[in-house]
């Protein structure tokens, strides 16, 4: 058994997918005993035109050499989306792309200053890792501040997994569980590397769902975008998220969050800017009106 951690997540993600396939679905009779869920080992290798032991080596987390082809076969045996099959890429890589190349808190004076040009409307910045490196006021004026947050902590797994996001988020479960699935897809070339070691560890014995919805290994880009926050001086906003990717090869990504049209959130928003520095903008109504 080999104890590389990239090689231990490819075989977890191999296996359950392989789990989560009935034979009726790839073309095989049905069992009629339903001891074992989903599809045998042997099942995925004669889809895939390979041998039995040799894909059990792989889920057995063995460090063999899997060629590009072979992992296609394996895609299509085991029914992968084309996000699904990039992560499976990207395990089975030996690629030495390291997320440390990024730092861990700020970003150059430019970036910032587009941040702030934002407001009202919250925005910031995340780096390859999902960990926040600057953001803008109008963030912490909907979310709260996170300059009192340790910076280990400044990480969208870390913030929408808090007791806070849970109250403030009336979609907290949906965005939750996409921002995971969004996280996993994005970081397979870095599951070897002990921020993620680490990061997973203590999210998994912080929250049960994080550790219930991490078992399922789900992959996707296909993202909840929408934000149904409930701010305790404005009420219900509803906020659409826009990623732009900051073109440097850093991985970092600009978030910006939209008010829906005809939600009321613009002025909401704008009133809350009043609210906490009228110098910059004129007042609004909407703050008097959070709560009809």
């Amino acid at each position: 058994m080999n104890d590389d951690p990239r090689r231990a997540e490819l075989a977890d993600f191999l296996k359950t997918r392989r789990l989560a396939l009935q034979p009726e679905e790839v073309g095989l009779p049905p069992r009629t005993s339903r001891r074992t869920p989903g599809l045998r080992r042997e099942d995925v290798a004669d889809l895939a035109g390979i041998s039995s032991c040799w894909y059990s080596q792989l889920e057995q987390a063995r460090k063999i050499r899997v060629s590009d082809h072979v992992l296609s076969s394996l895609a299509g045996a085991l029914r992968l989306n084309g996000e699904e099959y990039d992560y499976l890429l990207a395990l089975a890589s030996e690629d030495g792309r390291s997320s440390t190349a990024v730092p861990a808190n700020g970003v150059p004076s430019t970036l910032q200053r587009i941040l702030d040009s934002q407001l009202p409307h919250p925005a910031f910045v995340v780096g390859p890792r999902f960990n926040i490196l600057a953001w803008n006021q109008a963030r912490t004026d909907v979310y709260g501040d996170l300059a009192g947050t340790a910076p280990a902590h400044r990480h969208l797994l870390w913030l929408f997994f808090s007791d806070h996001m849970r109250e403030l988020l009336q979609n907290w479960e949906p965005s939750a569980r996409s921002i995971l699935a969004e996280f996993r897809s994005a970081t397979g070339l870095y599951v070897h590397e002990p921020w993620f070691t680490a990061l997973v560890r203590e999210l998994s014995e912080s929250s049960a769902e994080f550790y219930a919805w991490w078992r399922r290994h789900e992959i996707g880009r296909q993202r909840v975008a929408t934000r149904e926050v409930t701010h305790p001086l404005v009420g219900r906003m509803t906020l659409e998220e826009t990623t732009l990717v900051v073109d440097d090869r850093s991985g970092r990504r600009v978030i910006l969050e939209i008010p829906k049209p005809g939600t009321g959130t613009e002025d909401k928003l704008t009133a809350l800017t009043w609210r906490y520095h009228p110098v910059q903008t004129p007042p609004s109504p909407a703050l008097g009106q959070a709560r009809s």
